[in-house]
């Protein structure tokens, strides 16, 4: 597996296992699996990744543009536009995160990971 994802998955891990005792830490984890596994995907298929997390969506952006993954990925450009821009409020205690925000960005997130293991592992 791919060292990005291999990290994504550990923080994957360990977010889901602190859902119940701590879901803001939960939130900044997945946040951080999902730039993980969006890493791999743009290494993969662009051979970079942005220098700041907050560029991810233009990086999602050009890969839907350049046709180097489906148009029917573009569902999930709204969800990571979401979680960047929440990120920094997880990770500096800026807002409250309940246990359904946490599970809801579990899904979110998983969702991205397993489109990301599309194009990454099927590939090595």
């Amino acid at each position: 597996m791919n060292d990005d994802l291999k990290d994504a998955e550990t923080w994957f891990k360990t977010a889901s296992s602190v859902i119940e005792e701590n879901p803001r830490v939960a939130c900044a984890q997945f946040s951080h699996a999902m730039i993980k596994a969006l890493d791999a995907l743009f290494k993969e298929k662009l051979g970079r990744t942005p220098g700041k997390h907050d560029k991810a969506v233009d990086y999602f952006k050009e890969l839907l543009q350049k046709n180097l993954i489906k148009s029917e990925e573009s569902k999930y450009r709204r969800s990571i536009q979401q979680i960047l821009q929440k990120k920094s409020t997880a990770e500096y205690h800026t807002e409250y995160f309940s246990r359904s925000d946490a599970v809801k960005w579990r899904k979110k997130v998983k969702r991205i990971m397993d489109m990301v293991k599309r194009y990454v592992e099927d590939e090595e």
